[in-house]
């Protein structure tokens, strides 16, 4: 198993030393509602999805936020939790069952150490994200919900097409009868 042409692309090094890293990774096969972290924990591992989907989400005392979903060739984790050996705010879940290449900590730092040109293609990577959760956070306090559901059916079909509508209503930060609402105003 190598990594995906997507994959390959954002982290050249990897791609270059294949041979002497793949060992490093872990082939993993997951069903669906599998928990790979929990709220509180420390994530100690990074996930290369192959096939599958799985959520990033936040619980309070009255709900339960999904931050971001993630599908085929992303890579998700609990970032700062990761790089800071600090306890999450989120927990890690697949909504479907999952093909993963896993990076433990511990290797993920060894592939730093080994191959130190890989820190631009990582913090490049880092930002980028961050800059989608800057985005997120923004539509969410700019945006109507109405604004927020139409901007996911232009610019995310594919949420609307794999997620269950629920766990959807959690991302757009409504309830599942607001959306229900939304999508019927306007069909």
């Amino acid at each position: 198993m190598g990594l995906t042409d997507y994959l390959a692309q954002q982290f050249p090094v990897i791609n270059a030393h294949w041979d002497e890293v793949q060992s490093r990774f872990t082939a993993k096969k997951v069903p669906a509602g599998t928990t790979l972290l929990t709220e509180g924990d420390v994530a100690t591992n990074l996930y290369f999805i192959l096939s599958g989907a799985a959520r990033l989400s936040h619980s309070s005392a009255d709900r339960e936020i999904t931050l971001q979903f993630f599908f085929e060739n992303q890579i998700v984790a609990s970032f700062e939790s990761f790089y800071l050996n600090q306890p999450s705010g989120f927990a890690l879940t697949c909504f479907e069952a999952s093909d993963l290449l896993v990076l433990s900590k511990t290797d993920f730092d060894w592939l730093r150490q080994t191959y130190p040109e890989i820190e631009p293609e990582v913090t490049r990577f880092v930002c980028e994200r961050f800059i989608t959760y800057r985005k997120i956070l923004f539509n969410q306090l700019e945006q109507s919900p109405v604004e927020r559901y139409q901007n996911l059916v232009e610019n995310e079909p594919e949420i609307l097409d794999r997620v269950p509508l629920h766990l959807v209503a959690s991302y757009l930060g409504i309830t599942p009868v607001s959306l229900s609402r939304i999508r019927a105003r306007l069909k």
